[in-house]
């Protein structure tokens, strides 16, 4: 797994750059059990291994990690569930892959919402919701188009205009409302004239459709998006999505336990 050096005009202290980044991998579900060696994160950030041990204390200290004497650094599955009680977004899948994001807005503001949004958001016809579209890149590489319709019934005010980091951060951190139940559907199609160009791919070039209706953890219908991707190695396994659910929970006890691998590609390969 490759890991870049920190940005330089982000001025933190590289570990806690360094934890964030960790944390993302977790969430994502990067990490199935064990985490890297702190010798072979040194390397990968090219850092003191004192550095690194400042990272995951602070992942301790969250509870999201455990450390095991002899053993290694493990995920605490409990610890992830009880904090984060969330799903990881395209921005968040990208980092936990050692990649860094960068975003082109194509379009955002107020639009009449679709039948999709009218169905979901339970809203009438005329009615507005916030669309957001925008190009996901890395190292000048487009990986993918995102296209987000967000219920303004829940986000007055919402501005997303000069967004260049992860949505869900925004809708979690300036209007406490996080995605924990998300339906998704993966399918693949062909590229249009406008997808072609955006991914620099032919015309019908085959392309990955990922479709996400999620809700807030007080069971409201929260967004509707539209993912279309590179046709990347996509692996899904899903045990559990997002934890607990606002809806009656009738799964067995193996079911509820927190291993689920679940995310949009492996982007990391610059072969297509």
């Amino acid at each position: 797994m490759q890991a870049e050096a920190p940005a330089a005009k982000d001025h933190r202290p590289v570990y806690i750059q360094i934890a964030e980044t960790l944390r993302a991998r977790i969430v994502s579900g990067l990490y199935e059990d064990k985490i890297d060696g702190e010798l072979k994160l040194a390397s990968q950030w090219k850092v003191s291994r004192r550095t690194i041990q400042q990272a995951l204390d602070i992942l301790v200290r969250e509870g999201l990690l455990i450390r095991q004497h002899g053993m290694g650094t493990f995920i605490n599955r409990r610890g992830v569930e009880k904090r984060y009680h969330a799903i990881a977004s395209i921005t968040e899948s990208l980092v936990g892959q050692g990649l860094k994001p960068d975003y082109t807005v194509l379009e955002s503001g107020e639009v009449p919402a679709g039948e999709v949004e009218q169905r979901f958001f339970d809203i009438s016809a005329g009615s507005k919701v916030y669309a957001h579209k925008r190009l996901a890149a890395s190292a000048g590489r487009p990986l993918a188009v995102v296209s987000t319709n967000l219920n303004l019934d829940l986000l007055e005010g919402l501005e997303l205009s000069a967004l260049s980091g992860s949505l869900y951060k925004v809708l979690r951190e300036k209007f406490g409302r996080t995605v924990v139940v998300a339906e998704d559907k993966y399918m693949p199609m062909a590229a249009d004239d406008e997808i072609a160009s955006l991914l620099n791919l032919e015309r019908g070039a085959p392309v990955f459709l990922a479709v996400r209706e999620g809700r807030d953890q007080t069971g409201a219908p929260l967004e509707v998006s539209r993912i279309i991707m590179l046709p990347v190695p996509l692996d899904i396994s899903i045990r559990n999505v997002g934890f607990p659910s606002p809806e009656p929970d009738n799964r067995s006890a193996a079911a509820k336990e927190w291993t689920y691998t679940v995310g949009f590609g492996d982007f990391r390969s610059k072969d297509r």
